[in-house]
């Protein structure tokens, strides 16, 4: 064992980035890349969630090689108290990335979500770090097996890795696609955004719900609302009909064959354009064109055509502004694994 005086314990946080980089696909899936590719699949008529899904494993096996390799160098740098010295270690060191303070929280089992909810401060992982090896050393030593305590440890941080991974990214990336997607349909079929419709419509004195966006047309505005939901959400979509109004859009993304809401849309004269399986921008184009006050560009069909118009739209059409953790922790009904 080397001398655990010493601060150099290796973390390969270098290393761990550029496996993320190189070979994950939407490394960072808030990026306007990521969001120009995601848009596209939509557009398509396509499920998006089959890409954020091996993006976020693909995340998960990586992270678990790099948790693996860390633990592997702890234990060389301090053998069997390798937790504890690592956790020293951790709050000794001056400047920390992103990927040593999540193993902070992971290596006792939680993330810094959940610590919160669980009333456990940062100051106090070292005592709880405690706390936790002597209770499943007894646990352990009771069914004579102290020898797998660190293999257990392992899916332990592994387990609290993935929930930080997989809550970080899956409501907020839903949310920020239907942001850009609206953008990108209606600049394709060409409308300019601030001029022929706008986005992201807070409530006021006239309208108390807010919208995704409003497109002029020769009398007044129509509503949009884009909504990401799958088929066993269906309700959501149900709700924003009475929302948006006669002639208004609710874009959504699939729902059940049972489902009785194209006739409550009927009703309402309310468009209902389903992604999965469709050609969304066509239905976009077509309810539009008689509606607003300037000639609609057709959209193509094709996919590398489509892909084509995607890829000259500006950055700026994908670009989102993310609310900072500490604006998300004022709500109180979040769950510790929406991180």
């Amino acid at each position: 064992m080397k001398n655990s005086n010493k601060n150099d314990m290796d973390y390969l946080v270098d290393t761990y980035q550029k496996w993320l980089n190189d070979n994950v696909k939407l490394s960072n899936a808030f990026s306007p890349n990521s969001l120009r590719i995601l848009t596209h699949h939509l557009l398509m008529g396509r499920n998006y969630r089959l890409i954020t899904e091996n993006n976020t494993k693909s995340k998960l096996f990586y992270t678990y090689l790099w948790i693996s390799d860390v633990v592997k160098n702890a234990k060389v740098e301090y053998g069997n108290e390798w937790k504890e010295k690592v956790v020293t270690d951790l709050f000794n060191l001056k400047k920390k990335g992103k990927e040593q303070n999540q193993l902070l929280y992971w290596l006792i089992g939680v993330t810094s979500k959940t610590s919160t909810n669980l009333g456990i401060s940062r100051k106090e992982i070292p005592s709880v770090l405690t706390d936790l090896i002597n209770h499943i050393t007894d646990q352990f030593n009771e069914i004579g097996r102290f020898e797998d305590v660190d293999d257990t440890w392992l899916m332990l941080i592994s387990g609290a890795a993935t929930l930080n991974i997989r809550g970080s990214e899956k409501s907020k990336i839903g949310k920020s696609l239907e942001k850009v997607f609206i953008r990108a349909a209606l600049s394709i079929i060409g409308l300019q955004e601030n001029t022929d419709f706008w986005t992201n419509i807070q409530r006021d004195t006239e309208v108390d719900r807010e919208t995704d966006a409003e497109v002029a047309t020769q009398r007044a505005r129509i509503r949009i609302e884009v909504g990401l939901i799958s088929s066993g959400n269906q309700e959501v979509t149900e709700d924003k009909i009475g929302r948006v109004g006669r002639n208004g859009m609710i874009i959504f993304d699939k729902v059940g064959s049972k489902t009785k809401i194209y006739n409550t849309a009927d009703s309402h004269l309310v468009k209902l354009v389903q992604i999965r399986n469709n050609q969304p921008l066509v239905e976009i184009y077509r309810h539009l064109s008689p509606l607003v006050n300037r000639p609609l560009t057709p959209p193509p069909t094709i996919e590398s055509e489509l892909l084509t118009k995607v890829n000259e739209l500006p950055d700026e059409i994908f670009k989102i502004e993310l609310k900072r953790n500490s604006e998300k922790k004022q709500k109180g009904n979040e769950t510790p694994e929406n991180e």
